[in-house]
């Protein structure tokens, strides 16, 4: 491998567990009569230290939850200055497409409702602030609401449980503005329409996602309300929205940097504020019964929720700021160093949409003048390949399929479909990380117990897939299928894109002809070795003995 693969979207972003203590076990032995004297002098020195650590600690932890809330304040602060609320500022109409055929808000409305979807948070939402400009400009009450589904796709509970506590802390903030927060149970296109006639809404608002299946969401409601009842979509994930960025699927980066850098400018702008809303509801929200959510879900219980990752907005935006302080300077020169603390870990976060990637942006360009290589670095991962990503779903129905691949991918996966595998492996074999490589079993463990795999490596794991697999759509059924269950930002377009461009060279160049991967760009365990050390990573995802 002589040079360095082009990250795939946020695959060049998902990390490693950073700063992560190893821990130590102390050993006692009884002192014998002439050494006792000493010890009991050092065992004094001893807890004194200790002490004095204790006191540290103490001070210490105050220190950093008084950093947070200044951080906090801060970003509290330059919401205000953009306006002080929605109403006031000049919101950028080409955010938002009108779904439905009526435009105008009728007469008799009692409310105006945002259905949130993916972007899961209060603050820095373009589609919540739009909603609420619409409600204040009509001085009605707003209202938002959630419809969780029994199941996603291949989404565990690892997932589920990670987008409800999140939502537990949209319901608090909301209660907090005055807008009440419905969680309805089921699919939209059975709770929303009837949710809408209730209530007297007047004008309905939802975000964007370009995957199939929520898109089929939109349009499934979209047949069933009433004629009267406007219905608008706002690209609240993207920066530059997905349609006004490209009227066309993207060839590869280089075709879309320039247009989405010419855009930046006019759509990177600060955020006012969600402002607690003056027109209360005439009826309150339901109680949520937290608990008969989780019962209502119908999804694999056996992939247990992470450690290290706690959900919500407050803690994905202190992740943020310790990237920002602590992992930053070392973004641009380590990022593809699986044993260096230098990703923002940040993915899941975004995924659900608990923070704005608008918002990451914002604050990690202010050090610019400082981190020049990793501000620049981190904004072609976090604007260009992820939105690329987005460009790649909304415009290719085929997003997740060989099918969707290039003609010249295409055409030289099928030459080489035949040619005999080094290597055969079942999906079970896969799952459990039971192959003869090291370093792929490692990525795979660290995934199947973290939540994540390190950019670099996800790479290196999907082709390997295609190298152990009978056919390249074996091989990207198996990547989808392991990234969707395992990963917390799964189900997303970064990954369905991360799998084609590993298996099927997706936003890549054809590279010299070899057996299986024909043009496709190989990676392997020799080209791994020289990039950094392989041998630490194998060890820290070493397989457990059934004693551990």
């Amino acid at each position: 491998m002589g040079r360095v693969p082009a990250s795939p979207g946020r695959w060049g972003r998902s990390g490693d567990r950073e700063g992560q203590s190893t821990g130590s076990s102390v050993r006692f032995r009884f002192p014998s009569q002439r050494s006792h004297a000493t010890t009991l002098l050092r065992a004094v020195l001893k807890m004194r230290r200790g002490q004095g650590k204790r006191k540290a600690e103490a001070t210490e932890l105050p220190c950093v939850s008084r950093r947070r809330k200044e951080e906090e304040e801060e970003v509290r602060e330059a919401r205000r200055r953009a306006a002080p609320s929605v109403r006031e500022f000049k919101y950028n109409k080409k955010r938002v497409r009108l779904v439905s055929r009526g435009s105008d808000l009728k007469d008799d409305a009692r409310c105006i409702l945002y259905w949130m979807s993916r972007d899961q948070r209060v603050q820095d939402n373009w589609a919540f602030l739009y909603a609420q400009r619409l409600a204040l400009k009509q001085e009605l009450p707003l209202h938002i609401c959630f419809c969780l589904v029994p199941k996603f796709l291949d989404a565990t509970i690892r997932h589920y449980d990670f987008m409800l506590r999140g939502l537990q802390e949209v319901a608090e903030e909301c209660a907090e503005l005055n807008i009440p927060f419905h969680l309805l149970l089921g699919y939209a296109k059975d709770v929303l329409p009837a949710f809408v006639v209730e209530h007297g809404v007047g004008g309905l608002v939802t975000d964007f996602c370009p995957l199939r299946l929520p898109r089929q969401w939109v349009e499934d409601v979209r047949e069933r309300l009433p004629e009267d009842v406007p219905f608008a979509q706002v690209d609240a994930h993207n920066i530059v929205p997905c349609w006004v960025a490209s009227p066309k699927q993207e060839y590869s980066a280089r075709t879309i940097r320039g247009k989405i850098h010419t855009q930046l400018p006019e759509f990177l702008t600060e955020f006012p504020p969600v402002i607690r809303h003056p027109y209360p509801p005439s009826c309150p929200a339901e109680p949520i019964a937290w608990e008969a959510c989780y019962s209502s879900l119908q999804v694999d219980r056996t992939v247990k929720e992470v450690e290290w990752a706690t959900p919500g907005t407050a803690t994905g935006l202190a992740v943020l700021q310790s990237f920002i302080a602590e992992r930053l300077k070392s973004f641009g020169s380590h990022r593809n160093d699986p044993n260096k603390a230098a990703l923002s870990n940040l993915s899941p976060w975004f995924h659900f949409g608990q923070v704005s990637t608008q918002r990451a942006i914002l604050e990690v360009q202010k050090h610019r003048g400082k981190y020049k290589e990793s501000v620049d670095a981190f904004i072609e991962e976090a604007v260009v390949r992820r939105e690329l990503a987005e460009n790649f779903c909304y415009y290719n129905e085929n997003y997740d399929s060989v099918q969707g691949a290039y003609d010249w991918a295409q055409t030289t996966l099928k030459l080489h479909a035949k040619d005999k595998r080094p290597f055969l492996y079942k999906l079970q074999e896969l799952e459990q990380g039971t192959t003869h490589d090291p370093l792929w079993n490692a990525a795979q463990l660290q995934m199947v117990r973290e939540g994540k795999m390190h950019g670099f490596l996800r790479m290196y794991w999907a082709k390997k897939i295609l190298e152990w697999t009978h056919s390249p759509e074996e091989a990207l059924q198996f990547a989808i299928y392991l990234n969707d269950r395992y990963e917390l930002d799964g189900r997303d377009p970064n990954g369905y894109v991360g799998c084609l461009w590993s298996i099927c060279g997706i936003h890549d160049q054809g590279w010299a002809e070899r057996a299986i991967f024909g043009k496709i760009r190989y990676m392997n365990y020799a080209g791994c070795k020289r990039k950094f050390d392989v041998g630490q990573f194998e060890r820290r995802y070493a397989p457990r003995t059934p004693s551990q």
